[in-house]
């Protein structure tokens, strides 16, 4: 037996596997909670000297097909004109795929270079209305200490994220989404895992297939269900008629800043 990192109750042992190639696993399933986990997952520095993992050839149309989704869901729910951070947000794809659509998204990410949203990272103290973190959790050791990291640190009263849930006993070693070659799942959840962190926050959970949010606000689960759906995407172009597209504007800022930042100080003391 050993302890689960999520509630701190006992878990056992259910198999064993090879990770990044030949490195020893060992995962546990909590008894309490629900969560499988890599004990003692001492391999992690080795699998992100690449951020990305080489296997992950879904980045790219699991970025556009959640952008899509998230776009509805935030029209919907949300407000067209609130301030939103992607955590975690990798290369910065889906920051900057948010701020075409037309809102005003920012990007974090401690491990990854920012390469596509330069210019919109999160400044120091700034407070959030919704957090997005997608494919994210299942990468932590420490989930319910991520969350509530989240949730204090940008103020937001809703976290947006997605991930694959299990039901039940776990998945055969064959399933996918462990990704044993990467080595960089390591958390897998059920639907009663999530809930309990949700009421751990005081928030309520809402699912919709692999998109799920833990939010303090009252929202229709029906309706979310639906825009987290691949029927969401319909809703697309009616939601991105109301916005105003960030392109352009974003151009003019950060070409704005360049000039600035390429004049003499005299000069640019005396625009």
């Amino acid at each position: 037996m050993c302890v689960c990192p999520l509630c701190g109750n006992e878990a056992r042992a259910v198999f064993t596997a090879k990770v990044l190639g030949g490195r020893a696993a060992s995962y546990s399933l909590c008894q309490n909670c629900g969560l499988l986990f890599a004990d003692q997952p001492d391999w992690l520095d080795e699998a992100y000297r690449h951020p990305i993992a080489q296997i992950d050839t879904g980045v790219m149309r699991r970025n556009v097909l959640n952008a899509l989704r998230v776009t509805g869901i935030l029209t919907a729910l949300f407000s067209r004109s609130a301030r939103y951070l992607d955590f975690a947000g990798g290369y910065g794809v889906f920051t900057r795929l948010m701020r075409d659509i037309g809102f005003d998204f920012h990007w974090q990410d401690k491990y990854c270079a920012n390469l596509l949203a330069k210019g919109f990272e999160r400044a120091p103290g700034q407070e959030y209305a919704l957090v997005t973190a997608m494919e994210v959790l299942e990468h932590v050791p420490s989930p319910m200490a991520f969350v509530t990291a989240i949730v204090e640190e940008t103020g937001c009263d809703s976290l947006l994220f997605s991930t694959t849930l299990f039901e039940g006993e776990p998945p055969s070693p064959d399933w996918y989404y462990y990704a044993f070659e990467s080595g960089q799942h390591i958390s897998f959840y059920q639907r009663r895992t999530l809930d309990l962190m949700a009421r751990s926050l005081g928030m309520h959970y809402v699912h919709g297939g692999d998109l799920h949010l833990f939010t303090r606000r009252a929202v229709s689960p029906f309706l979310f269900r639906v825009l987290a759906s691949r029927w969401g995407v319909l809703a697309f172009p009616f939601a991105r008629a109301l916005l105003r597209s960030r392109t352009q504007r974003d151009f003019e800022a950060l070409r704005q800043q360049l000039i600035m930042t390429a004049m003499p100080a005299s000069d640019a003391e005396v625009r």
